[in-house]
């Protein structure tokens, strides 16, 4: 027996179809095939040289006796090198512009790093902010990176879009934008891949009122990226507003039964964000506007009322938070409120050490990311503050005319779907 299954291996070996290097992604189906053929020519087809009884022997132990010597071309995990252990199991952590430069070390990583599969798999593993994308009246969009070593994006005007827009929100790597021309036209990009899906026309009349949140949540069992933008549109005929939803998976707009109705808490105060099934706008009049994405209802949660311009609302730790800026004598602190009734949380120092002549200049919150880090402007600098390590990182220069949305966004391979126009 041991003879003929030598024999049969090498003819393996030595057969022109099979290939001497098998993609990542195929080698577990090839492997599954060797092991059936292996099994069959054991005791259980008619040609066998030994006839073995279904109950005289397990199939873990025909498993073991005859996989004993895999083939060839299949790696076992032994035998892998660190180059190959790095490829598959430590890229996906990785952020999209050091990937990008990782092609380049092999054609093996470049077909690699290139494949559906491996996209897939970072877009699942890698949602670390890395940077926040802002928009000033009249210009183009631009981005701030927390680390411009291994982040950033080819074009961060986002001119490869067919023409001039304003970019309004993001989520896991895409960002939501809209046209400066006369249609308003919403587009979905990926401002990594350059790939990007022109939305269609809305039912409603969207209007310059109109607030926006893009809602992507990444799923390792879906290959193509799911997504809804959610508008919160003011109705021309009355002071309410109605939601219309863009789903890609239907690649259509969808008008929601809820009507907002409460006129006190009315106008929004610009774009909202999306978290953990729920879109969150500020309001001007001190309000929150939650909608749940799966019922398709809206709340409202009141503001601390001590807020301020300066103030923020962000998600933190996956919860809800509205981080204020505050200052004593010659200290600055971050206060931050969460829960439903937006209470006092907790009080995060900016220690003055740290900050040195910057604590004598304003301080506006921005986000808070990354489990630990305040993104916050103090002078005319944007800081990255780690509040357990205490730590200052200068970011970019900020602007003092006017304040600006900024967003957080995800250096992702993340596909935004087929275009279309």
């Amino acid at each position: 027996m041991a003879e003929l299954v030598d024999k049969q291996m090498e003819e393996t070996e030595d057969d022109p179809i099979m290939p001497d290097e098998v993609d990542p992604s195929e080698g577990s189906l090839q492997q599954n095939i060797s092991i059936s053929s292996l099994m069959l020519m054991d005791g259980g087809s008619a040609g066998s040289l030994e006839m073995i009884p279904s109950g005289s022997k397990s199939s873990s132990y025909r498993s073991s006796e005859n996989c004993a010597k895999f083939p060839d071309h299949i790696k076992q995990k032994e035998d892998m090198e660190i180059q190959d252990v790095v490829r598959q199991y430590a890229l996906c952590f990785l952020p999209a512009k050091s990937l990008c430069r990782f092609k380049t070390v092999s054609k093996e990583w470049l077909r690699w790093i290139n494949c559906p599969f491996f996209v897939h798999t970072q877009t699942n593993h890698f949602r670390h902010i890395s940077g926040l994308f802002c928009q000033f009246p009249g210009e183009s969009p631009s981005f701030m990176s927390l680390n411009p070593v291994a982040y950033g994006v080819p074009n961060p005007t986002l001119c490869f879009l067919p023409e001039p827009v304003d970019a309004r929100t993001s989520c896991n790597g895409l960002l939501g934008c809209q046209s400066r021309l006369g249609d308003n036209a919403y587009y979905i990009c990926n401002p990594v891949t350059e790939g990007w899906r022109m939305v269609p026309k809305p039912n409603l009349y969207h209007g310059p009122e109109t607030a926006i949140a893009l809602a992507f949540e990444p799923d390792i069992l879906n290959f193509e990226a799911q997504y809804e933008l959610v508008c919160a549109v003011t109705l021309p005929d009355r002071t309410a507003l109605q939601f219309e939803i863009y789903s890609s998976r239907t690649n259509s707009w969808r008008v929601c039964n809820a009507v907002f109705l409460e006129l006190d808490a009315l106008p929004l105060n610009g774009d909202g964000f999306y978290t953990r099934g729920f879109v969150y706008w500020e309001t001007k009049s001190g309000a929150v506007l939650v909608f749940d994405l799966k019922e398709e209802e809206y709340g409202i949660v009141s503001l601390p009322p001590s807020r301020k311009p300066t103030g923020a609302l962000t998600d933190m730790r996956g919860e809800l938070c509205y981080l204020l800026p505050h200052k004593e004598d010659d200290a600055w602190s971050i206060e931050v409120y969460g829960n439903m009734d937006m209470s006092l949380q907790c009080i995060i120092p900016l220690h003055s050490e740290f900050l040195g002549h910057l604590v004598d200049g304003e301080c506006r919150a921005l986000a808070f990311v990354n489990d630990d880090t305040l993104i916050i402007t103090l002078g005319t600098k944007v800081i990255a503050y780690h509040a357990r390590a205490h730590r200052m990182e200068w970011v970019s220069d900020a602007r003092t005319d006017g304040f600006v949305k900024y967003f957080p966004y995800v250096n992702s391979f993340c596909t935004c779907g087929p275009f279309h126009a």
